[in-house]
C-alpha cells in the first residue's frame, strides 16, 4: 500500500472520529503500516501502553484500516468480562479466546474435554487480542501447549494468510503464578513462538483524560513501579477519587451506588479471598437485612468455567470464570445436602456480550458462598463424579453416558457473591464506581503490591473510593 493511500485511509477515519493522533500514536501507526503490508511468515504486532494512552482508540483505528485493506477483523479477549468491555468501547462484537479456538467434547462420563479447532476462516483475517496481559500458561486441552501457544497455532495453522495483534498494559497484574505476562513479552513471542514481531508503545496520555484524578494517580503508581526506585507513591486526592474514613462509610458508599441487575454499577475490590468473603457478608446483611444464604436479587460471580450452562444463540455460549449474574428465582424446596456439599436450584440472569439478558436455570453449589476457598478442589469434584456414576449403575452404557453428560450435580455452577471480589477477579473489567479496601499485610513483595494497586485503580470509570490506603494522607 503506497503512502498516499495510507494517508487517505487514515484521514477518512480521523475525520469521522473527530480526533487527532498524539506523537507516539503516529509512531505506532508507522510501525503498524509496515506490519499490515508485511509478507513475512507468522506476522504479529505488539501494542503496549498504560491506562489513558489510547489503546482502545488505536484498536478502533486498526480495525477500520484492516477492513479497508481487505482483511477481516476478529476481536478476542481472555475473559467474558474483558470481551464485553472491549465490545462496548469499540462497538464491535468481541469473543473469548477460549470459545473461539477450542471445541468441547463430552467424554461420556460427565467430563468435558477440549481440542484445538482447525482454523477454517476462508478470508485473510487479522486477530486482535485485547487485555493480552491476562493470557497465562493455563490450558484445558490434553496437549502440552498453553493458551498462548494454542492461540498462535490456531491463527497461523490455516490455508489462508492470517495475522495477529496483541494489545495490553504491561504494568497490570500478570497471570497468577507468573511475574510477567507471556502475551506481552517480546522474548516469548519471538524466541519461543517464532513470531515475526512488530512493536509499538504508547506512553503519552490522551488530552481527554488529563482532568481525571483517577488516571493522574494511576500514572503516579505506574511510574513508581516502572522506575523501581523503592519509593512510596504519593497520591493526590481529587474530585473523582475520595478517601473513606471507616469500613462503615465504605459500606454505605457501596449500598448507595448499588443497582440491582446492573453488575457494572459498583464493585468492592479486596486483596484476599478471605477479605472478599467478609465484605460480601457485610454488604448482604445491610442490603437485604437477612441471613438467608441465597435470595432473589443477589449478585453472584462464577468462579469456575462451566460449559454445561449457557445460551449460545444468545451470545453466552458458556459461563466463564468471573462472569457476573443476578439471581432472579430461588427454588427453596430443592435445597439439600449430598456428597458432603449443599445444593440448590436457582435461575440466574446474565448479560451477554451483545448487552442482552438471558436467564439460566441451573443447580448451584452453596458451600463456596461463605467460604474463602476460591473453588471446589479436584478431590471434591472426583467424589461427586464417582458417587453419581454409582447411582447410574444398571443403565446401559449409552444411557449412563447421557445421564452423566447432563447430570445437574456434576455440572453444578460454582459461584461466590459478587459484591466484593479480588483484584485478580476484577482484571479485565470496568465499573462506574470502584471501592478499594486496602489490607495491612501484602506479604513482603512490595513491587507486586504496587502493581496490584495500579491494576485495581484502573478498573474505575467514573469514581474511586479508597479505604485504608497507605499511599495517601487521611
Amino acid at each position: 500500500m503506497d503512502k498516499s493511500l495510507q494517508e487517505s485511509f487514515l484521514n477518512q477515519i480521523l475525520e469521522k472520529s473527530e480526533v487527532s493522533l498524539t506523537d507516539d500514536q503516529w509512531e505506532v501507526m508507522h510501525e503498524f503500516w509496515d506490519f499490515l503490508k508485511s509478507e513475512v511468515d507468522f506476522p504479529a504486532f505488539l501494542l503496549t501502553g498504560s491506562a489513558g494512552t489510547g489503546k482502545t482508540f488505536m484498536i478502533r483505528i486498526f480495525s477500520q484500516l484492516i477492513r479497508k485493506s481487505g482483511y477481516k477483523v476478529v476481536l478476542l479477549a481472555p475473559t467474558g468480562r474483558a470481551a464485553k468491555v472491549i465490545s462496548r468501547r469499540t462497538k464491535r462484537p468481541a469473543y473469548t479466546i477460549h470459545h473461539h479456538i477450542y471445541a468441547s467434547k463430552d467424554d461420556g462420563w460427565g467430563r468435558v474435554h477440549f481440542t484445538l479447532k482447525k482454523n477454517r476462516e476462508p478470508k485473510a483475517t487479522i486477530y486482535i487480542i485485547d487485555e493480552a496481559s491476562m493470557i497465562g500458561a493455563e490450558t484445558e486441552t490434553r496437549g502440552q501447549n498453553n493458551l498462548l501457544s494454542d492461540l498462535v497455532q490456531y491463527v497461523f495453522d490455516a490455508e489462508v494468510p492470517h495475522k495477529l495483534i496483541f494489545v495490553g498494559d504491561p504494568v497490570q497484574l500478570p497471570p497468577i503464578g507468573l511475574n510477567y505476562s507471556p502475551g506481552l513479552n517480546p522474548y516469548v513471542l519471538t524466541r519461543e513462538l517464532d513470531l515475526n514481531l512488530y512493536e509499538g508503545e504508547l506512553s503519552e496520555v490522551k488530552r481527554q483524560h488529563v482532568d481525571s484524578g483517577i488516571l493522574e494517580n494511576a500514572i503516579i503508581i505506574r511510574d513508581v513501579f516502572v522506575l523501581d526506585t523503592g519509593e512510596i507513591p504519593q497520591l493526590i486526592p481529587s474530585r473523582d477519587m475520595q478517601l473513606l474514613d471507616t469500613p462503615y462509610e465504605a459500606l454505605d458508599t457501596y449500598i448507595g451506588y448499588f443497582e440491582e441487575g446492573n453488575p457494572d454499577r459498583v464493585v468492592f475490590i479486596t486483596y484476599s479471598n478471605y477479605q472478599a468473603m467478609k465484605v460480601n457478608q457485610a454488604i448482604r446483611h445491610n442490603l437485604w437485612h437477612t441471613d438467608a444464604l441465597l435470595l432473589p436479587s443477589d449478585l453472584l460471580m462464577v468462579v469456575k468455567n462451566n460449559y454445561s450452562w449457557g445460551e449460545a444463540k444468545e451470545g453466552l455460549p458458556f459461563l466463564a470464570n468471573g462472569e457476573m449474574g443476578t439471581v432472579r428465582y430461588v427454588h427453596e424446596e430443592s435445597k439439600e445436602t449430598r456428597y458432603g456439599l449443599n445444593w440448590m436450584d436457582a435461575e440466574i440472569e446474565f448479560i451477554t456480550t451483545g448487552g442482552h439478558t438471558t436467564l439460566i436455570a441451573c443447580k448451584i453449589v452453596l458451600d463456596l458462598l461463605n467460604n474463602k476457598q476460591p473453588q471446589l478442589d479436584t478431590a471434591q469434584l472426583n467424589l461427586i463424579a464417582r458417587a453419581r456414576q454409582e447411582e447410574y449403575i444398571g443403565l446401559s452404557a449409552g444411557q449412563m453416558r447421557e445421564a452423566l453428560r447432563t447430570d445437574p450435580y456434576i455440572n453444578a455452577l460454582q459461584v461466590k457473591y459478587g459484591y466484593a471480589i479480588t483484584g485478580h477477579k476484577a482484571q479485565g473489567g470496568q465499573w462506574e464506581n470502584v471501592i478499594i479496601g486496602f489490607e495491612p499485610n501484602y506479604s513482603n513483595d512490595y513491587k507486586a503490591y504496587i502493581r496490584w494497586t495500579y491494576t485495581v485503580f484502573t478498573r474505575a470509570e467514573e469514581r474511586l473510593f479508597l479505604l485504608n490506603c497507605p499511599f495517601i494522607e487521611s
